[in-house]
């Protein structure tokens, strides 16, 4: 099964999340850190970070931590789940209504056992 890895994923280090920066219309997103909040997400200090996606929809093997469901917001930058409690969450970009996952692939996060 082919795995695709999406790089120019940066931390922020004022709000302590991670945000696309290779978004050609708002490469530096909406930091809600900043004051007021809005303002550019910071990379002093961050690496190049890798999100994965799928091409096949068996997704990834069942012995692998995974949690899918992890979108992109083109109004802020961001990334965050939506299978959470509150699934278009809190957009830092004022006059926004929450999350957008329009433009938007369907990442899956890896994690330690």
């Amino acid at each position: 099964m082919p795995i695709i890895a999406q790089h120019k994923w940066r931390w922020c280090g004022q709000c302590q999340g991670l945000w696309y920066s290779g978004a050609t219309g708002n490469p530096n997103g909406a930091c809600p850190g900043t004051h007021p909040a809005g303002g550019a997400h910071s990379k002093a200090s961050s690496g190049d970070y890798a999100l994965f996606g799928e091409t096949q929809p068996a997704g990834f093997p069942a012995n692998l931590l995974a949690q899918q469901n992890w979108h992109w917001c083109s109004q802020c930058g961001g990334l965050w789940i939506a299978t959470s409690a509150s699934p278009k969450g809190f957009c830092p970009k004022p006059g926004t209504n929450g999350h957008t996952e329009a433009g938007s692939g369907n990442y899956t996060l890896l994690a330690e056992p």
